[in-house]
């Protein structure tokens, strides 16, 4: 009975991947994820702990102790983007806790997996971000290799360059976005071949005009809102939990399975 636990913030929670019928109104790679598994093994069990606005401390306290009494055979970690978002930033208080985590978490578990994080965005105004990024990334491949873990790279996808894969804050994958990180995550374990995601034609090129009104539209539609919420820390006062803080059965507990399907990624139903 082969057992899968998320950990993370919001990028695992599934926020981006927007379905009324799931925990929270969202899917999400990692629900992707364990209904491959599932598919083929049904007794497979999976928890999604992750939760929106989580730094990699929240992670490593509240988000670890509960995986390690769940005894997961196979566990993803993805944090330390609510970090890099901070006006400063201090990289051993994203480091230490992780590094902490996978020891802690590689004693009982069989496959660990890391995220790096992206160092592409949506926006041209998250550029500055990316050195912090690329030193968060090379730090925790170290961490990763140091600790047995596999590292889910996204940071050198020049896919991720397309606006489609992502949501419309820029920030968080859209569901194809969160589709193709479910392929690369499946690849990871191993499981059999799907078909790949539909490939996306050549993006049409903005006008000049229309570039600088999305800019604008992001800026007050996301951008700023994002911003505010941060300062208030209204975002951590959300009434929402985790998803499935329990071990479920995704062939029974998901809004939809089908074992006779082979649940190939770009044909999940969406809602």
């Amino acid at each position: 009975m082969p057992r899968f636990v998320a950990l993370g913030d919001s990028l695992t929670e599934g926020v981006g991947d927007p379905h009324p019928a799931w925990p929270n109104g969202l899917r999400g790679w990692a629900e992707l994820v364990a209904a491959r598994l599932a598919a083929t093994d049904p007794t497979t069990e999976y928890a999604n702990l992750a939760l929106r606005a989580k730094t990699a401390w929240d992670v490593a306290q509240e988000q670890v102790p509960a995986a390690l009494e769940m005894k997961p055979d196979i566990v993803t970690i993805w944090a330390g983007g609510n970090d890099i978002l901070r006006p400063r930033l201090h990289l051993d208080r994203v480091l230490t806790p992780i590094d902490e985590a996978l020891a802690q978490l590689a004693v009982t578990t069989t496959t660990l997996i890391v995220f790096t994080g992206f160092e592409i965005s949506g926006s041209p105004f998250l550029g500055p971000l990316r050195a912090r990024v690329r030193e968060l990334n090379s730090n925790l491949r170290e961490i990763a290799h140091h600790r047995g873990a596999v590292v889910a790279d996204v940071s050198p996808r020049n896919e991720w360059r397309d606006r489609r894969l992502w949501a419309g804050d820029r920030v968080h994958p859209s569901p194809l976005g969160h589709e193709r990180l479910a392929a690369q995550v499946g690849t990871l374990l191993g499981l059999a071949p799907q078909p790949a995601p539909p490939v996306l034609g050549p993006p049409q090129p903005p006008r000049r005009g229309r570039v600088i009104a999305d800019e604008f539209e992001w800026w007050r539609d996301h951008a700023a809102p994002h911003i505010a919420r941060w300062a208030t820390g209204a975002s951590r006062r959300e009434l929402v939990t985790p998803k499935w803080t329990v071990p479920v059965r995704p062939a029974a507990a998901f809004p939809w399975f089908d074992v006779g399907n082979d649940l190939a990624v770009s044909s999940l139903p969406s809602a």
